[in-house]
């Protein structure tokens, strides 16, 4: 369990591991969701994902979760065990300024 306090393993302590647009191999990657849980600072959901024995957070923007609800998912907790698989994309930030490289979902099965 990744919290502060529990420090039976380094996890929580050394950094993000939030999955980016660079950390996408190939669009036919699969991400399976392993929990899902509400994000505190911004009141959305986020998702935790595998692949390959990899992990990574994934918190849901508006068009993603819209994605979702779209192809049918319930609610957000409906994705736990679900495969997602990503395409890039392309998004203005707002903290940067400019055009950034983003993912956005293209399948949940």
């Amino acid at each position: 369990m990744e919290t502060q306090n529990d420090l039976s393993n380094w996890d929580g302590f050394l950094g993000s591991n939030f999955l980016s647009a660079g950390d996408l191999k190939s669009e036919d990657d699969i991400f399976i969701v392993v929990k899902v849980e509400l994000d505190t600072e911004n009141g959305r959901p986020m998702l935790h994902l595998e692949r390959n024995e990899q992990s990574f957070k994934f918190g849901l923007n508006v068009s993603n979760s819209t994605f979702c609800k779209d192809a049918g998912i319930k609610t957000p907790k409906d994705l736990l065990e679900k495969k997602i698989l990503f395409k890039l994309s392309e998004a203005f930030s707002p903290t940067a300024k400019k055009i950034v490289p983003t993912l956005r979902i293209r399948s949940v099965k």
